[in-house]
């Protein structure tokens, strides 16, 4: 029984990967562009959403928000994920409408790919 909990394991991550990539594959000449000025951010922002959402879908997540209170426009806030799983930055570009950027520390910018888009 172990041993096919390892194989769908390494099948489920594997699948993760690939959903991961294709996308940004895809994206690419678009999230460079969208990268080159600031005001441009929003668009990034929108296909980084629906980056996030193939993914999700993907790994067939059913995103179900339970709101405890509702968020007043025009104000700032800080939203934190708990990164208890892989797909924490996903799930946060995936509920958020408005766009936001990434506080992290600086190695994660010699991350091949990851890093390019994660220091602009």
């Amino acid at each position: 029984m172990k041993f096919i909990k390892i194989i769908f394991w390494c099948f489920w991550r594997v699948w993760f990967y690939v959903l991961m990539a294709l996308p940004i594959l895809v994206m690419f000449p678009f999230l460079v562009l969208s990268i080159l000025k600031e005001k441009w951010y929003p668009y990034f922002f929108v296909m980084a959403r629906i980056w996030a959402r193939i993914i999700l879908f993907g790994m067939g997540f059913y995103i179900k928000i339970d709101k405890e209170q509702e968020l007043e426009e025009g104000k700032s806030y800080m939203l934190t994920a708990n990164h208890q799983s892989m797909t924490d930055i996903m799930l946060m570009l995936a509920i958020t409408r408005n766009p936001f950027v990434f506080v992290g520390k600086k190695e994660l910018v010699k991350i091949p790919l990851f890093g390019f888009f994660y220091k602009r």
